[in-house]
């Protein structure tokens, strides 16, 4: 097998149990998904997209994102989703040469996917089989599944100028339980403490609270795409004390990590004018 120079994406399935609404989550890979089950509602700059079960979508990297996973009884809210490198992205729309990228990276909706497109999608989600592929023919696959999702109206928008704040959520993703500090931040971008720190207020952020949201949102996905225990989640982003764990998660988005799995909670909604008008996207 010849040496693989990308990081080979597999599909995950996301369930949710209760109704909640999710504020301020960033992917740090855009996202293809595929809802199938429920209704995803999804809001970046006061621009709200809805995704019915059926619906394919693509959501992009680093932009800060709402989104409500509504279940539909008797079943659980479910969506595929399938992280993919943006690098992947920027060569498919440049070999279309056509493709209008939009200038803002937004939410967006693939309509009328083709059943040749589908089965793209659920073979590239599917573990183990993109890995299987000599690097060149995963690439090629993953920017023609890119290519029929931006036919069908789902474009990523332009990458931004890398923030700070986008590196450290980078850094600390690959090992959410570690002790992570200022000081070993610092030393990982080769700038002192001080200036990092007036770095980050300058983008009006800080290291505790970037350190504190990247776990949060690594332990919803937790919730949601895996059956570890709440104790287990909870060591898993660095948190010796579930209890402790708990508070800081509903703190951070509103409901406990089990209402997420289960449901139990009345929940903040912003899907209700949704739901009664039957709109694909609601006015702000």
């Amino acid at each position: 097998m010849e040496h693989q120079n990308f990081l080979i994406p597999t599909g995950a399935l996301i369930r949710q149990g209760g109704r909640a609404c999710f504020r301020r989550i960033v992917n740090t890979s855009p996202l293809l998904i595929r809802v199938q089950s429920g209704t995803k509602i999804v809001m970046a700059d006061d621009k709200p997209l809805r995704l019915d079960a059926g619906a394919y979508g693509l959501l992009p990297d680093y932009q800060p994102l709402t989104m409500e996973n509504i279940p539909k009884a008797p079943q659980q809210y479910q969506t595929v989703a399938l992280p993919v490198p943006r690098q992947l992205f920027e060569e498919a729309y440049a070999r279309m040469g056509s493709i209008a990228v939009p200038s803002t990276p937004l939410p967006a909706r693939s309509s009328h996917m083709p059943d040749e497109a589908a089965v793209l999608f659920e073979y590239c989600c599917q573990p183990g089989n993109l890995a299987r592929l000599p690097g060149a023919i995963a690439r090629a696959r993953l920017m023609e599944l890119i290519t029929w999702f931006a036919l069908c109206g789902a474009v990523l928008g332009q990458s931004r100028s890398p923030r700070l704040e986008d590196r450290l959520r980078q850094m600390i993703e690959t090992d959410p339980a570690f002790g992570w500090t200022l000081r070993h931040a610092a030393r990982s971008f080769n700038m002192s403490e001080a200036t990092l720190r007036r770095r980050l207020a300058a983008e009006n952020t800080g290291f505790s609270e970037i350190l504190s949201d990247t776990r949060m949102n690594r332990a919803l996905g937790l919730v949601q795409m895996t059956a570890l225990s709440m104790a287990q989640v909870a060591l898993e982003v660095g948190y010796d004390s579930p209890s402790q764990f708990a508070a800081r998660f509903k703190e951070r988005f509103g409901v406990s990590p089990r209402h997420v799995r289960s449901g139990s909670e009345p929940v903040e909604r912003i899907g209700a004018e949704v739901e009664h008008s039957g709109a694909d996207v609601l006015s702000p």
